[in-house]
């Protein structure tokens, strides 16, 4: 189970959260508004919906494919952290941002304590993929220390690793 703390952030894994059918609800509110389309548009087509769609879907979707982490700035939900850990000594990495944290250096923040966080883990290679058109999130993952990798990445996704040793 990771935890972290940083200057401005709390992450906590969700699991309690999504055990407790009333904080499940609170968080399945929370989500509903901050799952904007355009915090959902440059995440991979399978983790995006319709506005309006179904976040109970999503989360138990996510559930069942990975560990998540929710972070929270001032008491309130400001972004999530999605671990895929397929078991070969990899973690793929992915987070989304309220869009109101946008630009605030909350990402880098955050993506920084989490690569702490996981040095408990080591050795491991952590992956990040990032749409081509979402240079953002790559500044946010080369500050964290990533390096984009060209044999990984594609014609729309650029994919950055950092390995922990």
């Amino acid at each position: 189970m990771i935890e972290f703390q940083t200057a401005r952030l709390i992450v906590q894994d969700w699991s309690a959260t999504i055990a407790d059918p009333v904080a499940r609800l609170t968080l399945e509110a929370d989500l509903t508004n901050m799952l904007s389309p355009a915090v959902l548009a440059h995440l991979p087509d399978p983790m995006r919906f319709e506005p309006g769609g179904d976040v109970t879907d999503w989360l138990d979707a996510r559930t069942a494919e990975c560990e998540g982490l929710l972070v929270r700035a001032e008491g309130h939900l400001v972004g999530l952290v999605l671990l895929a850990r397929p078991g070969d000594g990899t973690c793929h990495v992915g987070y989304l941002l309220a869009q109101d944290r946008w630009g605030q250096g909350i990402g880098s923040e955050l993506l920084c304590g989490l690569v702490a966080a996981l040095h408990a883990d080591a050795p491991i290679r952590l992956l990040g993929g990032v749409a081509n058109d979402n240079p953002a999130s790559a500044r946010v993952l080369t500050k964290a220390g990533f390096q984009r990798d060209l044999a990984l990445s594609s014609d729309d996704t650029d994919m950055f690793v950092l390995e922990i040793d």
